[in-house]
């Protein structure tokens, strides 16, 4: 029962009521994220507009922390320029892999959603969890709108 910590309410919340739990068709980047090790999977669709995300949805199937992970991702990273989307990604891998990471620059909101996720780094066997969708929507704008795999 020592996992248990890990499932905070705001996790617990997103898995069963994700946000944007939709497929976007057409959108201008897309990319599938697999972690073979516990079978979550993620396709994530992106409207990327004047350098903004002007739209995040997505699909997929998996534990309560990923299902949780990809929904905050669409609700933190919506309205972002892309330099900020990747260095919110940088910082909350930092996070979960234990390292110095900085939010100062967030909302209130956007910080206690990611702050969810705070607990992960006493589990490292799930840190793949959290940030398969954010290393995903990574691949996605680095691959524009192709049919790729990101395999963790």
């Amino acid at each position: 029962m020592e996992d248990l910590g890990i499932y905070q309410k705001v996790i617990l919340e997103h898995s069963k009521n994700p946000l944007n739990f939709k497929t976007l068709n057409p959108c201008t980047h897309h990319s599938k994220g697999n972690n073979p090790l516990c079978g979550d999977q993620v396709e994530l669709f992106i409207n990327v507009k004047d350098n903004l995300t002007d739209e995040i949805c997505f699909q997929g199937a998996g534990c309560a922390i990923s299902m949780a992970s990809a929904s905050i991702l669409t609700r933190v990273l919506n309205k972002k320029k892309i330099e900020s989307a990747n260095q919110i990604i940088k910082n909350l891998i930092f996070m979960v892999e234990n390292k110095d990471c900085d939010f100062s620059y967030l909302n209130d909101d956007e910080k206690e959603l990611l702050m969810a996720f705070s607990e992960i780094k006493k589990f490292p066997m799930r840190s793949k969890c959290v940030s398969m969708s954010w290393s995903t929507f990574q691949a996605a704008l680095k691959n524009g709108n192709y049919n790729t795999e990101s395999k963790l």
